[in-house]
């Protein structure tokens, strides 16, 4: 059962996770991590890969602050929550197709320690003496969490069958178009549609958008490495996020656009059940308090300073924690409050955005190779079953999992999609 003390929140930024860093060739989201410390009592890391874990610990260390980093993981505040293997879309002959990617150590055994810890870029940061790094190891070993490929195959499977559908695949572009155009300052946003042609005696799907995937990585003046799989992945990685937090009952803090991909799914699964119908709600609201992710990001707030607003920050984390009657004013008084306390108000406002499940009859309950003209691309692997995935998150929503997820969501599309 969910209690809303914990989240998960990946670090890697990628086209659909925190393109605003990805397009500056920022590799790792560690303001998204500072900023889930002010609303969780404990955190699950996803660090994606040695590399992008050697960057989380550097920044600690830049700050002479890798001990208490240590504590913190000591202590279950920082924990870690390693996928050991790779689920992406593979390309061969022109047709892509989603996979979960394992090597037989990886499948057989806990590999997390021997891939980070003992990594040589990793090692560079961790502590010199053998002592010191000996209880480094060991606070690990108390708080990782590797989760292998076989837990995952209805995620891979759904995401398939979703390409499937035209309106579903047209609504994951949508989601990084609308974020890239916004970057970008850019009033005047396309409405992506795609058409899908199935050709089952082949065992593939045609699919068509259009829009130019070179013409989105002119816009963003970075090499976006968009092709007809991209889609594929970004919808594996989303129902990956909502099957973790599921099987842990935790909730999601989640960069744009993932966000919206994991709202269209939660509300798809939900939309499936009569007993959950009308159970997702959502908080938008202007708040007197900044961005802590942007500030992290760009370097004007610093760990030290984080913990500090985060043991201001109770009233936050006791808000979500609790299940019933949510007072939606009291959290945006919250922020408000701790900004004048803490001097962030003179950094400007912010958006504050969330949603999710709540229960019934809690009125007032909050959760918060692309080619030249229109991209196209085969898709290998004709869908199964299509409710398989959704049934399950379903269940688990059904046995009082009631997530809770930071970022915006598709509402109004996905509402159309659904009718």
């Amino acid at each position: 059962m969910s209690n809303h003390q914990s989240a998960l929140v990946p670090l890697e930024t990628w086209t659909f996770s925190s393109p605003d860093l990805y397009i500056t060739g920022k590799e790792v989201d560690i303001g998204l991590f500072a900023e889930s410390l002010i609303y969780y009592d404990s955190v699950y890391v996803v660090p994606g890969n040695p590399h992008f874990f050697s960057l989380f610990l550097k920044w600690f260390s830049d700050q002479g602050m890798l001990e208490d980093f240590r504590l913190l993981v000591r202590d279950g505040v920082i924990k870690v929550y390693d996928y050991a293997f790779l689920t992406t879309a593979v390309e061969k002959e022109g047709i892509y197709s989603i996979w979960n990617i394992q090597d037989e150590k990886q499948e057989i055994e806990n590999v997390f320690e021997q891939r980070y810890l003992y990594n040589p870029e990793v090692e560079k940061i961790l502590p010199k003496k053998s002592r010191n790094r000996i209880k480094f190891y060991s606070a690990f070993r108390e708080n990782v969490i590797e989760v292998k490929a076989e837990s995952f195959e209805k995620a891979v499977e759904d995401a398939r069958n979703d390409l499937e559908d035209p309106e579903r695949s047209s609504l994951i572009i949508q989601a990084f178009v609308d974020e890239l155009y916004s970057l970008k300052n850019i009033i005047d946003i396309p409405e992506i549609k795609a058409s899908v042609t199935k050709n089952e005696s082949a065992g593939i799907n045609i699919i068509d958008w259009n829009i130019n995937f070179p013409t989105l990585s002119e816009i963003a003046k970075f090499d976006l490495k968009l092709n007809s799989g991209t889609p594929l992945t970004a919808n594996a990685h989303s129902n990956r996020f909502i099957w973790s937090a599921a099987n842990m009952g935790c909730d999601l803090y989640l960069p744009r656009p993932m966000s919206r991909l994991v709202g269209d799914k939660l509300y798809e699964s939900v939309g499936k059940s009569q007993k959950l119908k009308d159970t997702i709600e959502n908080l938008q609201s202007e708040v007197e308090f900044p961005s802590l992710r942007q500030l992290v990001n760009r370097g004007i707030l610093s760990f030290t300073d984080i913990l500090a607003i985060r043991r201001k920050s109770i009233k936050f984390r006791t808000w979500l924690q609790t299940e019933v009657e949510r007072d939606r004013d009291a959290i945006i008084a919250y922020h408000n409050e701790l900004a004048k306390e803490t001097g962030l108000s003179k950094f400007g406002r912010n958006s504050l955005r969330m949603f999710g499940i709540i229960g019934g009859g809690a009125v007032g309950g909050i959760i918060g190779g692309a080619v030249a003209g229109p991209v196209g691309g085969a898709l290998g692997g004709v869908a199964g079953s299509a409710l398989s995935f959704t049934t399950d998150v379903c269940s688990k929503i059904g046995e009082n999992w009631k997530p809770v997820v930071f970022g915006n969501w598709l509402e109004d599309r996905i509402k159309k999609i659904m009718k």
